[in-house]
């Protein structure tokens, strides 16, 4: 089937069937409010306070940004459009009355057969021709870190492999390391990614006291963004991160993005960053 997860893993639906005819015009309403950039700002520096007392060191803020739907607005049209994004994962998904969201994101969470496991860490973000700076490669190497030791947990693991590259993600350019492990024996799917799921990469380090932090403060309901969607089956399963996503309501689209909060974060170069990442999707209707 096609597992949806929400990012606190309270919501999770698993789709076995699909109608090509359901009615894409019952969609639920949407009450959640536009994130400001006073605000937004005002957060990234409490973040960052945080980070220079020692309590943390590095949390995921994000933001979501309510637009009002045109009348002649098409979810299928704007899937068509995303389709141009070919390094990423796009998926288009609909259960009635209950949710419609449309992502196009570049980071798989797990890819596991019957002899490898795969992650991505995927993080450290820059735009166009600019270069990675130092706060890039640190916001990385958190999350490279971190699932590595997650992955040493395992005992139905072998030791792991890192390849490291530059991709795309429209005009947008990201910092990746592919890790792949070899399996000793079996292991379900759903044993890695309740492991990895949330990585520093979409919460931030320590997990654990970055999602409480994010609990405590962030003024977003992220519901499934930066969950997790994608294929299962048996005991195997391809999983990709929910991002560069829109949240498609019975009168507006609701736009998320996020970005890596450390102590050298600049409040309007991140600010600017979550823009240019929900611009991947928000550019294609309007």
């Amino acid at each position: 089937g096609f597992v949806i997860q929400s990012f606190d893993t309270k919501k999770n639906f698993v789709i076995t069937a699909a109608d090509t005819k359901a009615d894409l015009a019952l969609l639920p309403k949407l009450k959640k409010k536009t994130i400001g950039k006073k605000d937004f700002i005002q957060y990234v520096n409490h973040i960052k306070t945080a980070i220079n007392k020692g309590q943390l060191e590095k949390v995921v803020a994000a933001k979501g940004l309510s637009v009002h739907k045109s009348k002649n607005y098409d979810p299928l049209v704007h899937f068509q459009n995303a389709l141009k994004y070919q390094e990423a994962f796009v998926c288009l998904i609909f259960i009635e009355n209950e949710l419609c969201w449309l992502c196009a994101t570049p980071e798989l969470l797990l890819k596991t057969t019957d002899k490898t496991a795969t992650t991505y860490s995927l993080a450290g973000t820059v735009k166009g021709e600019s270069n990675f700076t130092n706060k890039e490669i640190i916001e990385q190497s958190i999350v490279t870190k971190d699932i590595l030791a997650k992955l040493a947990t395992l005992d139905e693991l072998k030791k792991t492999s890192v390849s490291s590259k530059i991709i795309a993600n429209g005009s947008l350019k990201h910092l990746l390391a592919e890790i792949k492990a070899k399996k000793k024996k079996k292991i379900k799917w759903y044993k890695i990614a309740k492991l990895l799921h949330p990585t520093p990469a979409t919460a931030g380090f320590p997990v654990e006291k970055s999602l409480s932090f994010i609990k405590k403060n962030e003024q977003l309901e992220r519901g499934y963004y930066s969950g997790f969607i994608g294929d299962v089956k048996n005991d195997n399963a391809k999983l990709f991160v929910n991002l560069r996503c829109v949240e498609i309501g019975k009168d507006n689209l609701y736009f998320y993005g996020g970005c890596g909060i450390t102590q050298d974060s600049n409040p309007q170069k991140e600010w600017m960053e979550t823009e240019h990442k929900i611009d991947i999707l928000r550019s294609q209707v309007l």
